[in-house]
C-alpha cells in the first residue's frame, strides 16, 4: 500500500504532501491542475520513468519546475509497504545532470543509492517491473483501452510478455535453432563419414600390417647376421691385435738397433776426436805438469801479497806526508792572515819574523811535496808489477783448468770404449731377435688378416645400411598405420557424435513440444482466470442489463467481447463508446487481480470518459461498496465531481490558476 507522496519543484507542484490510506484514494481538478503528475510521480519513484519519458515525449528536464520561478531541481519520495515491510524511496532530478540522487530504505535501513539499483530493489520488493505496471496497474490518462489500441495479431505477444510466456517461445524458438545446427552439424558428419567409409581403412590397415610383419621378418634375419659378422669381425681382431703387436715389437727393435748403430759409430767418433787432443801425452805427464803450474800460481800469490802490502805501507806514508803538507798550508794561510800576534803561541811577532816563519813553512812544504811525489811514484811501480803478476796468475790458472780438463778426459775415455763395446753387444743381440720376429710376422699373415677385418666390416657396414632402409621402411608403414588407425578412431568418434546428436534432436523436440504445451496451457490457464474475474467485475461493474456477461476470447488473436442475447459480439464492434468504456475498465481491473494477485493495486486516470450519468452513478457505487474485492488500494483520477461519491480513503482536490503560472495546490477533502 501506497502510504504518503511528497513532491518538490515537480512540473506545477512546488511542495506537495499527500497521504493515502485503503480504498479508494481520488485526485480532482480541473484539466492542467496537476492531477496526472501526481500518478506519473508515484511511477518514477518506483522504476525512475513513466510513459511520457518511456515514449520520449517528456525529458528529464521537463519534470523540473520552470513556472513561475526556475528551479534548479526536484525530488519525489514515497513511502509504501509490502508484505508487512515497510519502504521509503527517493529520486532526485538535478538540471542538466538528469537523475542526481536516488536511494530505498526498507524498515528505515538504506538498501541501495544508486537509480538503477534502487529501481531492482522495488522490482524484487513489487514482484512487478515497469512494463507490468503501467499494463496492469496504472492506466494513463485515455488510456484504459490501451488493449483495444494493440493492433490484431500483436495482442498476443503482448500479454505474452506481461505473463512472461514470452520466454517460453524465446527458448522454443532457441531450441529449435540449437536443433537446427545440431541436424547441420550430424548431416555434415554423416557425409564426411560416408567420405570415409569409401577409402576403405580397414583394408588398407590389414595391407599396412602384412606389409609390417614381412619387413620385420627380414629385419630380424638381417640382426642375426649382424651378430654373427661381428663375432666374426671381434675374432679376427683378436689375432689381427696380436700380429700387430709383433709388428709393433719389430719395429721397435729397429729402432733401438739404429739406436745402437748410431751410438757406437758417436762412441768410435768420440774416441778417435780424444786421441788427437792428447797429443801423445799420458796421464802420468799431464798430472806433472798440472802441479808445476798449481805451485808456480801459489808463489805468484805469495808475491802479489807481499806486493799489496807493501803498497799499503807506501799508501799510509803518503797520506802522512799529505797530513803534514795540509798543516804546513794551514800555518801559512795563519801567518798570512796574522797581524802583530803569531797564530800559535800568541806572542807578539814582528813581520821580518812572519816572513822569516812563512819562509820556514815553504821550506818544509816543498819538502814533503817532494816526499810524497817521491812515494806516490814507488806507489805506481808495485801496483804495474803487482798487476802483471796478477795477469800471469790467471794465465796460469787457466792452462792448469784445461791440463786437469783433459786430464778428466782420460776417465771419459774409458767410458767411450765401454760404450762402444756395450753398443756393439746390443746390435749383435738386435739383429738377432729382428730377424726371429720378422719370421713370427711371416707365418701369421699380418696383410692377410687385416684383409680380412677389412672384408668383415665392409660386410658389416652393408648389412646395417640394410637394416636401417629397412627401419625407414618400416618406420613408414607404422605412420601410415598410425593414421589408418587414427582416422578409424575419428570414424568411430563421428559415430558416436552422429548418434549422440540424433539423441540431442529427440531430446530438443521433446523439450519444444513441453514449451509449446506449457506456453499452451499458461496462456489457457490465464485466460480462464482473467474471463472468471471479468465476470465477477462485469457484473458489479454493468448497470444494464442488455449485456450479460464478458470473456477474453481467442480468434487467431485475442479479442475483448460482450454476450447479448444473440450471442458473442466484439468490443470494438457496434457497441457504444461508454459500453466500451466499461468492458476495458473491467478488464484494466481483471487484468490487474490475474497480474498481481498480492498487490492489488489499481491507478485509474480519467475512466469515466464516455460514460453517461447512470453509469458514473453506478461507477461510483461499485468503487464505494465493491471495489474492495478487487483492490486493496485505488488511485482515481478524475474531474468528475460526482465520482467523489465513491471516495472509501482520501480525496485531494487540485486547484490552480494557470492563467498566472500558479504552483499546484493540494486541498484534503
Amino acid at each position: 500500500m501506497i502510504t504518503r507522496v511528497r513532491l518538490k519543484n515537480w512540473k506545477s507542484h512546488l511542495d506537495s504532501d499527500l497521504k493515502f490510506s485503503r480504498g479508494v484514494n481520488v485526485l480532482t481538478g480541473v484539466m492542467g491542475s496537476g492531477k496526472s503528475s501526481i500518478v506519473e510521480a508515484i511511477s518514477f519513484a518506483l522504476f525512475g520513468t513513466f510513459h511520457g519519458l518511456k515514449s520520449r515525449r517528456l525529458d528529464l528536464e521537463s519534470l523540473i519546475m520552470k513556472k513561475p520561478e526556475k528551479k534548479a531541481r526536484c525530488q519525489v519520495e514515497m513511502d509504501f509497504s509490502v508484505d508487512g515491510r515497510g519502504y521509503y524511496v527517493k529520486r532526485v532530478v538535478e538540471r542538466g545532470k538528469g537523475t542526481g540522487h536516488a536511494e530505498i530504505r526498507r524498515d528505515g535501513e538504506l538498501l541501495n543509492v544508486n537509480a538503477r539499483s534502487v529501481t531492482e530493489e522495488v522490482v524484487r520488493a513489487l514482484q512487478m517491473d515497469y512494463d507490468l505496471f503501467s499494463k496492469a496497474v496504472y492506466s494513463e490518462q485515455n488510456g484504459i483501452d490501451y488493449f483495444l489500441r494493440i493492433p490484431r495479431g500483436k495482442r498476443k505477444g503482448e500479454i505474452d510478455r506481461m505473463l512472461k510466456v514470452d520466454r517460453f517461445e524465446k527458448a522454443r524458438l532457441e531450441m529449435l535453432s540449437v536443433r537446427n545446427k545440431v541436424r547441420g552439424r550430424r548431416e555434415e558428419i554423416l557425409r564426411v563419414l560416408s567420405d570415409m567409409e569409401k577409402e576403405d581403412t580397414e583394408k588398407k590397415m590389414d595391407e599396412v600390417k602384412a606389409g609390417l610383419g614381412k619387413l620385420q621378418k627380414e629385419r630380424d634375419g638381417l640382426d642375426v647376421e649382424l651378430v654373427k659378422v661381428r663375432k666374426g669381425i671381434g675374432k679376427a681382431s683378436e689375432r689381427l691385435l696380436e700380429a700387430e703387436k709383433i709388428e709393433a715389437e719389430l719395429n721397435q727393435t729397429k729402432v733401438l738397433l739404429e739406436g745402437a748403430k748410431a751410438g757406437l759409430e758417436e762412441a768410435q767418433e768420440s774416441l778417435s776426436r780424444m786421441k788427437k787432443r792428447f797429443k801423445g801425452k799420458d796421464l802420468k805427464g799431464l798430472e806433472k805438469d798440472i802441479g808445476e803450474k798449481e805451485g808456480m800460481s801459489v808463489k805468484m800469490g805469495k808475491d802479489i801479497m807481499e806486493m799489496e802490502n807493501s803498497i799499503d805501507e807506501k799508501r799510509t806514508v803518503l797520506a802522512s806526508v799529505n797530513n803534514m803538507i795540509k798543516m804546513c798550508r794551514e800555518n801559512l794561510e795563519g801567518l798570512e792572515k796574522a797581524g802583530a800576534k803569531c797564530p800559535v803561541c800568541d806572542s807578539d811577532i814582528t813581520d821580518s819574523k812572519r816572513k822569516e816563519l812563512m819562509g820556514k813553512r815553504a821550506d818544509e812544504e816543498k819538502v814533503l811535496m817532494e816526499r810524497a811525489k817521491s812515494v806516490a811514484q814507488e806507489m805506481g811501480k808495485l801496483s804495474a808489477k803487482r798487476n802483471g803478476l796478477e795477469k800471469d796468475k790467471h794465465g796460469m790458472e787457466l792452462e792448469t783448468e784445461k791440463l786437469k780438463s783433459i786430464k778428466g778426459e782420460f776417465g771419459e775415455l774409458e767410458d767411450v770404449k765401454r760404450r762402444g763395446r756395450e753398443y756393439k753387444q746390443r746390435k749383435g743381440e738386435l739383429n738377432e731377435r729382428l730377424k726371429s720376429l720378422k719370421g713370427k710376422l711371416k707365418e701369421v699373415g699380418l696383410e692377410g688378416l687385416r684383409k680380412k677385418e677389412q672384408e668383415l666390416v665392409a660386410k658389416e657396414s652393408e648389412v646395417m645400411a640394410k637394416i636401417s632402409g629397412i627401419q625407414e621402411r618400416l618406420s613408414d608403414k607404422q605412420s601410415v598405420l598410425k593414421e589408418l588407425e587414427g582416422r578409424k578412431a575419428l570414424m568411430q568418434k563421428y559415430i558416436k557424435e552422429a548418434r549422440r546428436d540424433e539423441k540431442i534432436m529427440e531430446n530438443l523436440g521433446s523439450f519444444e513440444n513441453v514449451l509449446k504445451i506449457t506456453q499452451d496451457e499458461l496462456r489457457e490457464e490465464f485466460l480462464k482466470t482473467v474471463n472468471i474475474i471479468l465476470g465477477d467485475v462485469w457484473d458489479e461493474l454493468y448497470p444494464y442489463g442488455d449485456f450479460h456477461d464478458i470473456r477474453l476470447a481467442i480468434e487467431d488473436d485475442y479479442v475483448l467481447q460482450l454476450k447479448e442475447l444473440g450471442g458473442w459480439i466484439s468490443v470494438e464492434g457496434t457497441v457504444s463508446g461508454g459500453e466500451r468504456s466499461m468492458a476495458v475498465l473491467a478488464l484494466r481491473v481483471a487484468f490487474s487481480m490475474a497480474f498481481l494477485p498480492n498487490l492489488k493495486w489499481l491507478m485509474l486516470d480519467e475512466p469515466t470518459h464516455n460514460l453517461d450519468a447512470n453509469a458514473i452513478r453506478q461507477f461510483s457505487s461499485i468503487l464505494r461498496d465493491k471495489m474492495g474485492l478487487f483492490a486493496e488500494q485505488v488511485f482515481l483520477i478524475t474531474h468528475e465531481e460526482r465520482i467523489s461519491e465513491g471516495v472509501t480513503g482520501n480525496l485531494y482536490r487540485m486547484e490552480r490558476d494557470k492563467s498566472k503560472d500558479e504552483p499546484t495546490k493540494v486541498v484534503g477533502v
